[in-house]
């Protein structure tokens, strides 16, 4: 019974996530016992000079006094036990009730996974609807102590305020130049490599593949400095060469493409080789009209992300000549210096100017983009 009662928990889904939570969870307690064992013998250290707060600064994270030793480390295992417990009472009721009551509680349980999509949905909308209708706003009803939820007057003229306030129609051409050759590099080299990868046959395949898996667990903030100094010496700063090169490869546009190309079966290249295609011709003819639905996701990710750019346009690019629109939108706080909170209404309204395009284009193509994430996901 214990058996069966651990498969169903797998089966669900909850048991896989109890167990990293409570994986995670040990991990804290053991970084709370190190903390609080170091915390402890440096405050019995304070003869040498250092003070409380000094002692704090030097150890950060692991600067725990008792009372935060026992919230970050015991609390999410006494949480965790008591989700098994819940889970383990949940599924031996199941077994006790009715047919009808069984019938009941997976009502009950739809109703509430709706429930809870609806509060997600909220939450995350909510902040859009509040840039939206502060953009519509009059600087008066932003400051007003009770915040309104529709605006009581539309301020249609935030809009054309913020084009004259900053070079709102230099930053889109930026963004779409610089989005446009990222898009298209990244398919060009992301083609080649993920055929590479998934047709081709030479030594060290597995291993050039690892690299580039590896390349997707290093965060992209880490590799500013470098590139930045690369950049720099080639006197690409406040260039296009500085915002477009850096960004021509992905390994997750490869990744992505080398699955999906992996589906194809070999008999349909074998094809094409017997109707003299090179690989070129291959790729072109047979690997992307198959694998259109993740080569249209891939692009379109591809776009959002380079439209949606900001740190490293924010390095590069320190002249209005060449900043995007997602730096340009920072810029506004700068010309309403001392005067953000009067203004907020015509800084949200340029913020709604910036995601305009890229949530219209999502909307359009959303289905391309679940098509080719179920396609690649495959294999």
């Amino acid at each position: 019974m214990k058996g069966s009662l651990l498969l169903k928990m797998r089966q669900a889904g909850w048991f896989d996530l109890l167990v990293f939570f409570l994986a995670f969870s040990l991990i804290l307690v053991a970084l709370g016992i190190t903390g609080y064992i170091q915390y402890n013998i440096q405050m019995n250290n304070m003869d040498e000079g250092l003070t409380k707060y000094e002692i704090k600064e030097a150890l950060g994270f692991f600067a725990l006094s008792r009372e935060n030793f026992l919230t970050i480390g015991l609390i999410p295992v006494a949480v965790t036990l008591l989700g098994f417990a819940l889970l383990a009472i949940s599924r031996a009721t199941e077994r006790q009730v009715s047919q009808q009551a069984k019938e009941n509680m997976h009502h009950m349980r739809v109703v509430l996974q709706y429930v809870v999509a609806g509060m997600i949905t909220l939450i995350m909308l909510f902040p859009i609807y509040w840039m939206v209708i502060s953009s519509l706003k009059t600087s008066t009803e932003l400051l007003l102590p009770v915040p309104t939820l529709w605006p009581r007057l539309f301020q249609w003229a935030n809009f054309p305020n913020v084009l004259k306030r900053a070079p709102f129609i230099r930053y889109l051409f930026n963004t779409l130049v610089t989005t446009f050759f990222i898009m298209v590099g990244q398919i060009i080299i992301g083609v080649l490599a993920a055929y590479g990868f998934s047709k081709g046959s030479f030594k060290g395949k597995n291993v050039l593949f690892l690299l580039v898996l590896g390349a997707l667990m290093i965060p992209i903030q880490v590799t500013f400095v470098p590139i930045y100094v690369m950049v720099s010496r080639l006197g690409w700063v406040n260039s296009f060469p500085g915002l477009i090169v850096p960004n021509l490869v992905s390994a997750y546009f490869i990744f992505m493409l080398r699955q999906s190309f992996m589906s194809v079966d070999d008999s349909y290249l074998d094809a094409g080789r017997v109707d003299g295609l090179n690989r070129i011709g291959l790729i072109v003819h047979v690997l992307i009209p198959m694998c259109a639905p993740t080569m249209i996701t891939i692009s379109i990710i591809t776009f959002i992300t380079g439209w949606n750019s900001y740190f490293w346009p924010k390095m590069v690019a320190t002249k209005d000549e060449f900043r995007t629109i997602a730096v340009g939108v920072t810029r506004l706080r700068q010309t309403f210096a001392g005067m953000e909170t009067a203004n907020y209404n015509e800084i949200m309204a340029g913020a709604v100017m910036a995601i305009i395009p890229i949530v219209i284009l999502f909307l359009i193509l959303q289905k391309y983009i679940m098509a080719g994430m179920s396609k690649a996901s495959m294999k």
